[in-house]
């Protein structure tokens, strides 16, 4: 058979078998969770005490970027409605967990803001309403990232200013560094992370429990793990 018909016949398969080669590439999600059991190193002994027995860890293309822990019962305010800007029952300043960035992650916040590898505690806090952050989010809720070095305690930060002050130290910056969180859609039975394209964000569903007065009730937040907004 003369060369030329031989390319004719051999291209085609060798271009079906790259196709198939990209299609299952891109079918396959980049990032993934896996529960981790050891809390991470640099936690005060009283914040780690209150976190679940498990963590996530989040992986990428390139290797673990960071762990998120909760806290195992998280006091839930008392008469609390959700609002059109806050949807989730904290106190600000309220210890909600712990993160722990991997080392060699480039690990940014909400903000793009580059937080180095090493251990901080995550407290609850809401947008201040002000000129600052029109048009920044529909949302006010938000996970402030705090140095665990100089986090020590676990009941709330009551002080706006020295909350945003030592969240700020996180990112070596001015301004807080932040995870944002989105309304909860359902109540998944396991941890999930799931991608929205549009924006390119890789969220994080996790749930523990809440303490609602004498009860017990199950709480679910929706993280916004890996992504930066564009405002």
């Amino acid at each position: 058979m003369p060369f030329q018909n031989v390319c004719r016949l051999a291209f085609p398969s060798v271009l079906i078998v790259s196709l198939s080669t990209r299609l299952l590439i891109a079918g396959e999600p980049s990032h993934k969770i896996a529960d981790v059991e050891k809390a991470p190193a640099g936690l005060a002994a009283a914040v780690s005490a209150t976190l679940s027995s498990k963590g996530h860890l989040v992986e990428g293309p390139d290797g673990p970027i960071c762990e998120i822990w909760l806290v195992k019962e998280l006091v839930l305010k008392a008469g609390f409605r959700p609002s059109l800007s806050v949807k989730y029952p904290f106190t600000p300043g309220q210890l909600i967990g712990a993160l722990r960035v991997s080392p060699g992650s480039q690990f940014s916040d909400f903000r793009g803001q580059e937080i180095p590898p090493g251990a901080y505690t995550l407290r609850y806090g809401q947008q201040p309403e002000d000129g600052n952050h029109i048009g920044t989010s529909d949302l006010a809720d938000f996970l402030l990232v705090l140095p665990a070095a100089g986090d020590t305690g676990t009941t709330a930060i009551t002080d706006v200013d020295d909350l945003s002050e030592r969240s700020a130290e996180s990112a070596d910056a001015t301004h807080p560094a932040i995870l944002s969180l989105l309304p909860i859609k359902t109540h998944p039975k396991k941890p999930t992370l799931t991608h929205n394209e549009d924006d390119d964000f890789w969220i994080l569903d996790l749930s523990t429990r809440g303490r609602d007065k004498d009860n017990s009730v199950p709480v679910h937040l929706r993280i916004i793990a890996i992504g930066e907004t564009d405002v």
